[in-house]
């Protein structure tokens, strides 16, 4: 009994012993859990490990190796009910001592990979501090920024995890703030390093050629990123600016001569810059011109130097003088193009009034291919001087509207024979309405033809309230009147034009009432037609095609590039554009392989393929260079041929590239030209340093105010605030004439003479060759061509000792004179602006198309404007003034100079908005009338002239108010009574 009384004590002894030692051994467990944690926490530790943190450890180590088992034990020795569990305690301690026994044989090991990290870590610091101090003595590149960026990013990131710790050092904390803020202080030093080379080198900067550079040329030599984009105004002295780099970098940075590689684009140019640098600055730096640089990269690579188209155009006129007459089908193409897609008809519900539309149209040729073919027919044959004088006062037909003129010419290039306005054969004049002369009649069928200005809505948006509701009940009239007698009218309507779909429309119903199509001879109608040398709009065309070859052909592309093309025309979504842009790629890609078979036949290379050879050598790597820098003057004159090869020796070499120009003169897109390379500089070429040089030494501070502001209209360009010391009340004159620009052109010389003297110098800019011709016939004048320059020296009679030069407004670009005159302020297909070169055709061929409507036309009339010292004198006519003309008189209050009365001063027509009243006769007829100057394609009429001396509103219809008598006296009421009852 006493026996079994003590084990139950002993038993439940050690029971509650055994408890006690596994709870401990699940402290033990926690501790040893942070033991582990700790140890881990060492092991990726980013910053020195202190000795507080080795106690932490080694206090967790102490704690778990120092357990023992002692009451344990004795009471195992007399009981050992228990032995199995304490068995098992036992052994998981000694697990856990173990481990810790391992922990603690590899803290140092885990000290010393962190002084190793952290002695990294340190160098590294250190190494970036001297680097930056190293790249500090020079300029801060883009290049060095990004070599810093990749070289301490791993050191970056392995620190940004602890940057808020608060035991940092000084010197982690310095590059932690200075890798983040690079930029910023990149920023700043290079500030900095402006300002010490600016204030250094101030003596070589105060005389360059013997001038003193500005502020802002100074400021450009010195940056030195890797890719420099300039601005130069017109007349802010880059050449100078571009000498004076170059001695900047040859006689203070050690460079070579051989190490600079400077472009122009020209040869006269590359001399005019060879001149300077080498004879004046004593450097001696070879100019290349791109042709000159791609033809030594050829020769050193080939046995045989190859012989290089200079122009396309002899080729292109060689094609439609001899080769297009033996290819009937494409005569038959180019013939329907000029008759329904020389122009693009713009819809009606885009114009905001009548007068919009007549002033978008004013420039078109609405003769018809009809009227020209019946013109042609009458003088073809005759050739004296008085008999061209008849033929150029001659009018052949001449229809209203751009979708009358597409239809008159569907008609007949379908041999559909019809009558354009002809009186209606049932006389139907009313009080109302005047004689009806329904569009179109075609006599074979006995059918009429009404094309009606109106949207989907039967309305007229862009008429008065008062003119639409007149023009509406105007075709209820109509249909009535054929309803009445029994005639058949066909309707088209201006809203087919906005859904491209016109002449589909006037097909389907002329098929539907049994008119037959006839083929007709297309040979003869060009022929007959198109004298090459003189027709304009023929000329102009071949400058398209021209164009669209060169920029063709600098992009790379190949003769499959037009199957391409054919492919994405249906992605216009639009009928009429999709077959324009069609039929205009199956006019191109024969003159395209014709042009190529030339030049293999005749073992020439044109130069786009020159430069692509070049450049496709030097990406193989067969080339090496020693170039430094590449110094581009004109850059904005750039070719996406031309750009590949320099963006190949750039990555080639690694040079730094300063390039020069001026966005706003960017026009010579027909020679390949590509302004998206200049104004998206920065995606062509990576990060980039714009600078800008804003003096202009050349132009008066007005004239460069409204010359820019008209320019900087394109909000894709860069914008300037150019500056200058001269002033003069009036830049820029408009002289007005009535029938002959001759007589402007008297006014404007002598205004120049009285001011300036008789032996100042004269430019005269034309849009094109043509502008000159009016003077060819006059006695005043004599002029003699220069063969070298292409320039013509005019000698004028009344002052022979003016100086007086003819240039287009293209080979103007880079000159200047005294005073400027700009013959073609007129609103023609030809003028300023020229409507073909800005065909959005092009847009196939760029790098990315210009939305901004006539921009390259708008910066062609920028450099014409600013070519003067003094004044520019526009010539333009009474009416059908350029739109850029209107534009200066409306927006910058420039007036219009003129020595007759002119109808400018006369009052508004109230339908159209933009024409004005004048008095007009019929034939045969006593009594005078006002009438509208945007006849034909405004008729209104009015029969009081008076309204000439009183132009009074009238409050209701927006007509005019006449003197009436009436029951109770003279009052005033509308013009327009009884349609309109008006009075006051």
């Amino acid at each position: 009994m006493l026996s079994s009384i003590l084990r139950y004590f002993h038993k439940s002894k050690s029971k509650k012993q055994l408890k006690e030692i596994e709870a401990r051994v699940v402290e033990l467990h926690a501790i040893f859990r942070k033991l582990e944690k700790e140890i881990e926490s060492l092991s990726a530790q980013r910053l020195l490990i202190t000795n507080e943190q080795i106690n932490v450890v080694k206090h967790y180590i102490a704690l778990i190796l120092d357990l023992n088992f002692p009451l344990v034990r004795k009471v195992v020795t007399h009981q050992s009910l228990f032995e199995k569990d304490l068995a098992r305690l036992e052994e998981m301690v000694l697990h856990m001592q173990k481990k810790t026994q391992t922990i603690l044989q590899s803290l140092p090991a885990i000290q010393e990979s962190n002084h190793l990290q952290m002695k990294t870590v340190k160098n590294s610091i250190e190494s970036f501090k001297k680097q930056v101090v190293t790249y500090r003595k020079g300029y801060f590149t883009a290049s060095k920024t990004a070599n810093i960026r990749s070289t301490y990013k791993a050191i970056y990131e392995f620190l940004e995890p602890v940057k808020q710790d608060t035991h940092l050092s000084t010197d982690i904390k310095g590059f932690l703030h200075y890798y983040e803020t690079l930029d910023d202080s990149v920023k700043k030093w290079n500030d900095i390093f402006v300002k010490k080379e600016l204030s250094l080198y101030d003596k070589l900067f105060n005389n360059i050629d013997g001038k003193s550079l500005d502020q802002q040329q100074r400021t450009a030599i010195v940056t030195d990123e890797d890719h420099n984009l300039v601005l130069a105004g017109a007349g802010s002295g880059k050449t100078l600016t571009i000498s004076g780099k170059v001695k900047y970098l040859v006689e203070t940075k050690q460079v070579m001569p051989e190490e600079i590689l400077l472009l122009s684009f020209t040869k006269k140019a590359a001399d005019e810059m060879h001149e300077r640098i080498s004879k004046r600055l004593g450097l001696n730096v070879t100019v290349h011109t791109f042709h000159k640089l791609g033809l030594d990269i050829l020769s050193k690579n080939r046995k045989d130097k190859p012989d290089v188209l200079q122009s396309m155009t002899s080729i292109l006129d060689e094609y439609f003088h001899k080769e297009i007459y033996h290819h009937k089908s494409l005569i038959q193409k180019l013939m329907i193009f000029f008759g329904y897609y020389l122009n693009i008809p713009k819809d009606m519900d885009e114009f905001d009034d009548l007068g919009e539309y007549h002033e978008h149209y004013r420039n078109v040729d609405f003769e018809t291919l009809k009227g020209k073919k019946e013109k042609m027919d009458r003088y073809f044959t005759k050739q004296t001087n008085q008999l061209k004088e008849q033929y150029t006062t001659y009018s052949g037909e001449t229809v209203k509207s751009m979708e009358e003129f597409m239809i008159a010419n569907f008609l007949f290039l379908n041999g559909i024979a019809y009558q354009y306005e002809q009186p209606y054969p049932f006389h139907v004049e009313n009080q109302e309405y005047r004689q009806y002369r329904p569009d179109f009649y075609l006599p074979e069928y006995d059918l009429y033809l009404e094309h009606f200005g109106i949207n989907e809505k039967f309305k007229a948006p862009w008429l008065s309230k008062f003119e639409e509701e007149k023009y509406v009940k105007g075709i209820s009239w109509k249909r009535e009147t054929h309803k009445k007698y029994g005639t058949t009218l066909l309707e088209t309507y201006s809203y087919y034009n906005k859904q491209g779909v016109l002449l589909e429309k006037l097909e389907d119903q002329l098929k539907k009432h049994s008119v037959k199509f006839k083929k007709i001879n297309y040979y003869e109608l060009f022929t007959s037609i198109y004298d090459q040398t003189n027709d304009h709009y023929f000329t102009e065309f071949k400058k398209l095609i021209a164009t669209f070859l060169n920029l063709f052909k600098s992009n790379g592309f190949d003769e499959l590039a037009f199957k391409k093309f054919e492919t994405e025309t249906k992605e216009l979504r639009q009928p009429f554009l999709e077959k324009r842009a069609s039929l205009f790629f199956q006019i191109v890609k024969p003159i395209y392989l014709f042009y190529q078979e030339y030049l293999k036949e005749h073992k020439l290379v044109d130069f786009h393929d020159m430069i692509n050879d070049a450049t496709a050598l030097v990406k193989e790597q067969k080339m090496s260079f020693p170039y430094k820098y590449i110094i581009i003057d004109e850059y904005q004159d750039i070719s996406k041929s031309r750009f590949l090869l320099i963006k190949a020796i750039h990555e080639r070499t690694k040079a730094k590239i300063m390039c020069v120009g001026d966005d706003w003169q960017s026009i010579y897109r027909f020679a390949g030209s590509d302004i998206q390379l200049f104004t998206k500089f920065g995606e062509n070429f990576g990060q980039y340093e714009l600078l800008k040089i804003e003096k202009t030494y050349r132009n008066s501070q007005e004239l460069i105010n409204l010359a820019g502001n008209f320019v900087m209209k394109n909000p894709s360009q860069f914008k300037k605030s150019l500056t200058s010391d001269k002033s003069i009340g009036e830049p820029i004159r408009i002289i007005g004439y009535k029938r002959d620009i001759v007589d402007s052109l008297y006014q404007a010389i002598d205004e120049i003479v009285k001011t300036a003297g008789e032996s100042t110098t004269v430019m005269l800019l034309g849009r094109n060759n043509f502008d000159i011709k009016r003077l060819m016939g006059e006695p005043s004048f004599k002029i003699r061509e220069n063969r070298y320059d292409g320039t013509k020296q005019v000698m004028y009679q009344k002052y022979p000792n003016l100086k007086i030069t003819f240039l287009t407004a293209h080979r103007s670009k880079g000159l200047e004179a005294e005073n400027v005159i700009i013959l073609n302020g007129q609103n023609s297909s030809t003028g300023f602006p020229n409507k073909l070169s800005d065909d959005p055709l092009l847009s196939w061929v760029l790098t990315d198309h210009e939305n901004y409507w006539f921009a390259e036309e708008r910066r062609l009339f920028y450099v014409a404007l600013t070519r003067t010292k003094n004044t520019t004198y526009i010539l333009a006519p009474e009416q059908k003034q350029s739109t850029f003309v209107k534009e200066l008189r409306t927006q910058y209050n420039i007036s219009y100079e003129t020595n007759e009365k002119t109808v400018l001063d006369s009052p508004s027509c109230p339908r159209c908005k933009s024409g004005h009243l004048i008095i007009r006769q019929k034939d045969g007829s006593r009594s005078p009338f006002l009438g509208c100057t945007n006849f034909p394609g405004c008729d209104y009429t009015t029969k009081y002239v008076e309204v000439l001396q009183d132009p009074k509103r009238c409050p209701l219809c927006e007509g005019y108010m006449v003197k009436r008598q009436g029951q109770y006296g003279e009052f005033y009421g509308c013009s327009a009574y009884p349609k309109c009852e008006g009075k006051e």
